[in-house]
């Protein structure tokens, strides 16, 4: 199974909330031997990043608590993509192309229309979003979507079958 993970979800994994559980159980996964697989787009490495980064503005976190948020996200990307259990989707012109056409079709913005593009061009069985608006364009394209806040208990299904 082919599992994308979209910006909210990421951060679950990272920084502790609603529906960091799911998201855990997609990470220990990939740890399994298996055929469990995850994808994002590159697009998230820096949304991740940057959702990491306001929670400290916020105060919600504190230097060190970010640097370890940073610093695991970054070493788990690395290994799961040296295990080829990770697959991080490139941008390229192809993947503009369609998001285009996703934003004039579904009026969203170009980080939604980004994660969309990128999800179908990785064949991925299931999305993973907190996002309601990318989970309804996500479902009108033909493709199951799962809130880790609201579904754990489908997501488990999902991963197990």
């Amino acid at each position: 199974m082919l599992v994308y993970l979209d910006s909210s979800a990421i951060v679950k994994r990272y920084i502790e909330e609603k529906g960091s559980e799911s998201i855990d159980v997609v990470y220990a996964g990939l740890e399994k031997e298996g055929d469990m697989q995850a994808a994002f787009s590159a697009w998230n490495v820096g949304e991740v990043l940057g959702a990491i980064d306001t929670r400290k503005q916020r105060g919600d976190l504190d230097e060190r608590s970010m640097a370890e948020a940073v610093g695991l996200f970054v070493g788990e990307t690395k290994k799961f993509v040296a295990m080829r259990r990770l697959i991080v989707l490139p941008i390229g012109s192809k993947t503009l192309e369609e998001s285009r056409e996703l934003i004039v079709k579904h009026h969203i913005y170009q980080a939604d229309a980004l994660q969309l593009a990128t999800a179908r061009q990785s064949a991925s069985t299931l999305i993973l979003t907190a996002d309601r608006k990318l989970a309804e364009c996500a479902r009108s394209e033909g493709i199951q979507v799962a809130d880790p806040e609201r579904e754990h208990h489908r997501i488990v299904d999902a991963l197990n079958s």
